[in-house]
């Protein structure tokens, strides 16, 4: 956001400011390109028996000015130098370069803008097309030697030149790859950093969703038990004539449910923190508030050998025994309740079942829909719960009485 002269934002984006040529670049490219060109430039008029023939000066003036141009291309710090503007201004400071070096032998000062121009070649180019400026050098450095006239033992100096300038080359290279692999590490860290943080943004989302899961299965069960129970105490206060004394009770069970709901959140808090409890003890344990609570019968059956589980997979079965349990006292008050754990093979079965209608002696209400208990997030809290453990949720009416069934791989 920008702000103008008035105090006001605007929406307008700001402009970028003009790049500026790191120092580092600076003092490692710009600066020895200067200095070669002013060495030549500055050191080859006061070279003593230098024949400053009409050949000499095109020489002097392409290859100075070719590499000028390339001193000027290196203050672009907002990109590199193009390949196609880098070869022809190499190509003609190392050609020119390495005439001036055969034809004249006292413009030895040459030297400096031809090893530099190897060195950005190497550096600057790729492989094939640095190769292909060399040898372009090489070939002028053999022409120049013919056209001059070398001796046999001149040749050496040749060759010893030639080696100097692939060493250039190869450093040019070296630097290339050293500056490729910093890049590539600075991508890699910034893009593990990224990951990192889509991590931990993922873990915050995931706990967030298990706190309000927890926050369901914990809170919306006892606010519920407490609504039923209140219902009820409002018809028994309202009755004619008032039954007093059932209604206390219910008052009583109203406080109890409360009482149990902080027991159980403080319970929750403590699951958020560390393990789960054994689920044969918790299940027990709910099916008996259950039993007292609603007056109904309620029984637990234990199938097979306890085993240990994964404190996901037991946490999923608790939460889906509790929301089964808050049902049937909300939908199907008075009707038997079973539940049954089942440690098979290689899965765990829960299964809650209440029975028909009139079982329990007291009025049945309304069951549940499929699609979701009345409207909640019961059904969709469950479920989701399985799923994030591989596990499968089962939910309808059956012969026997509304069936609630969860099953989970262990």
């Amino acid at each position: 956001m920008v702000v103008t002269t008035e105090g006001k934002p605007s929406s307008a984006p700001p402009v970028p400011p003009r790049p500026i040529l790191p120092r580092a670049d600076l003092w490692q490219h710009v600066l020895p390109r200067v200095l070669g060109l002013a060495l030549v430039l500055v050191g080859l008029p006061f070279s003593d028996g230098l024949d400053w023939s009409a050949t000499t000066w095109e020489l002097v003036v392409l290859m100075s000015g070719a590499w000028a141009l390339w001193c000027a291309a290196g203050f672009r710090a907002e990109s590199p130098v193009p390949e196609a503007l880098a070869v022809p201004i190499l190509g003609v400071a190392m050609i020119c370069g390495n005439l001036l070096v055969t034809l004249e032998p006292k413009a030895v000062l040459a030297t400096a803008i031809v090893g530099m121009a190897a060195v950005s070649s190497g550096a600057i180019l790729s492989t094939l097309v640095s190769a292909a400026v060399l040898a372009a050098g090489v070939l002028a450095l053999a022409i120049g030697g013919i056209v001059a006239g070398f001796p046999g033992q001149a040749w050496a100096r040749v060759a010893a030149w030639i080696a100097a300038l692939l060493a250039c080359q190869l450093a040019g290279a070296t630097r290339r790859s050293i500056g490729t692999q910093h890049a590539q590490a600075e991508e890699l860290l910034l893009q593990t950093r990224r990951v990192h943080e889509e991590e931990q943004r993922a873990a915050a989302l995931a706990e967030r969703t298990r706190v309000a899961r927890e926050i369901h299965d914990v809170l919306a069960q006892s606010l519920g038990a407490l609504a039923v129970q209140l219902d009820v105490t409002d018809s028994l206060l309202t009755a004619d004539p008032p039954r007093t004394e059932e209604a206390v009770e219910r008052v009583r069970n109203a406080r109890r449910i409360a009482v149990d709901g902080l027991t159980e959140t403080r319970r929750a808090i403590a699951v958020l923190r560390a393990d789960t409890p054994p689920l044969p003890e918790a299940l027990t344990a709910l099916v008996h508030d259950h039993r007292t609570a609603s007056g109904a019968p309620a029984t637990f059956t234990l199938v097979g050998t306890p085993r240990a589980l994964e404190p996901d997979v037991g946490l999923a079965l608790l939460r889906v025994a509790q929301e089964s349990l808050a049902n049937a006292a909300k939908h199907a008050r008075g009707q038997e309740l079973t539940a049954t754990l089942d440690y098979e093979e290689d899965q765990v079965r829960l299964t809650a079942l209440s029975g028909p209608a009139g079982s329990g002696g007291g009025e049945a209400g309304p069951r549940p829909r499929v699609a979701g208990m009345d409207g909640g997030y019961g059904l969709a809290g469950m479920r989701e719960r399985l799923l994030l453990v591989g596990g499968d949720l089962t939910v309808g009416p059956t012969p026997e009485g509304w069936r609630v069934q969860a099953e989970v791989p262990a």
